[in-house]
């Protein structure tokens, strides 16, 4: 069949970190944390999630485009041993800590059970559904929704890719756009038809095609189509412009209870990720990749996944203590770097170095086998 498992000539290859794009990582966090925190001004910052979801969707295909290309497989095993073991370290640790407190201050059993069952929901990533379909559950660990939503991503897409993969490349990203239309539409017609909007908001089915942006930039990428953002002098750098300003926009000014956000604004969030995304890869030295390089981002962006753990119930726990305004954020900001730095070295790291036995078996050349053991391509901080 023509095209069959076809590996492009002009294929870019992802090898190393990409400084950068932990450095979005960076932002994105932050401004899903002056959400929480109710920060004036950021009333639409939770779209920091959306950008966890096209950067996600990208880095995760990629990944698996290149271990068929390389292997001509995709080692399924190997690849959900890998998720489970960058996932759930950090996630226990916060559910162990969570409970704990509970079980502390709270005597009564039906407590207890309440918040017990809270965790469950978050432990076996079911939270959005809850939440979808108006349990208003998990309360302090409400923001484990976004993590439900990636960890079905990551138990369905390996295995529809296996099918694409049948498909040449343009097909291949023919029928992922064609996905990601599908759930742009049905969420806007739910919508339509009065569904509410913890439905449209958490529900995996509406917010897919965040996560199908990121693939289909993957796919492009991986096949060379998009060789041409690198090596053109003028318009990347206005679109990638024009981009930030989008985002920054619908950061300051969107709210989650609005049509316009489901209709419109998160295709224009998706897009615009897309392009940063993509100017980041193709123009390293570019003044963008230089901003995002910067340290304190990149430092951000390697614990974020630590740092969303965590702020949300110290957000919660501070409040109940009576802090508000400035102090809560302060305060919030500060417990939460501290146990997200904890999280990290504590779990995260051992982790990954076990993580690594499970790693993608390299193409067996001699220039590679040193490069895979010295390099991690940027997934490996997500």
């Amino acid at each position: 069949m023509p095209g069959m498992y076809e590996a492009p000539r002009s294929s870019p290859r992802l090898s190393g970190t990409v400084p950068a794009l932990n450095g979005v990582r960076g932002v994105a966090v932050v401004l899903v944390f002056l959400f929480h925190a109710e920060v004036p001004g950021f009333t639409g910052a939770f779209i920091g999630v959306d950008i966890f979801f096209v950067l996600s969707g990208f880095l995760i295909t990629v990944l698996l485009l290149q271990e068929h290309q390389r292997n001509q497989a995709i080692n399924l095993k190997k690849f959900y041993l890998r998720r489970a073991l960058r996932l759930l370290p950090a996630l226990l640790l916060l559910l162990a800590v969570y409970l704990g407190y509970c079980f502390s201050v709270f005597p009564d059993a039906a407590t207890r059970l309440y918040h017990l069952q809270d965790a469950a929901m978050a432990l076996f990533y079911a939270a959005n559904w809850t939440r979808a379909f108006g349990l208003d559950r998990p309360y302090h660990l409400g923001h484990c929704w976004s993590l439900s939503i990636e960890e079905q991503f990551y138990a369905l897409w390996p295995l529809l890719l296996l099918l694409l993969l049948r498909l040449s490349w343009r097909r291949r990203a023919a029928l992922i756009a064609l996905l990601l239309a599908a759930s742009w539409g049905w969420r806007v017609w739910l919508l339509a038809q009065g569904a509410s909007w913890a439905r449209v908001y958490n529900g995996f089915d509406t917010r897919a095609d965040m996560l199908l942006a990121g693939c289909l930039l993957a796919v492009l990428w991986n096949a060379g189509a998009l060789q041409g953002w690198g090596r053109a002098r003028f318009y990347p750098a206005t679109l990638t412009a024009l981009s930030l300003a989008a985002l920054g926009v619908i950061a300051f000014a969107s709210r989650w209870q609005t049509a316009a956000l489901y209709q419109w604004q998160y295709a224009l969030v998706a897009l615009a990720t897309a392009l940063l995304t993509l100017d980041l890869l193709a123009r390293p030295r570019g003044i963008f990749a230089r901003i995002f390089s910067l340290p304190p981002l990149v430092g951000l962006g390697a614990i974020s996944y630590a740092l969303y753990l965590w702020h949300y119930p110290l957000l919660h726990y501070l409040g109940r203590q009576g802090l508000a305004g400035s102090a809560l954020v302060w305060a919030g900001a500060l417990l939460t770097l501290a146990f997200a730095l904890f999280s990290w070295y504590a779990v995260e790291k051992p982790a990954q170095r076990l993580k690594g036995r499970f790693a993608a078996a390299p193409e067996r050349t001699s220039e590679t086998t040193d490069k895979m053991q010295k390099k991690r391509f940027c997934l490996d901080r997500h």
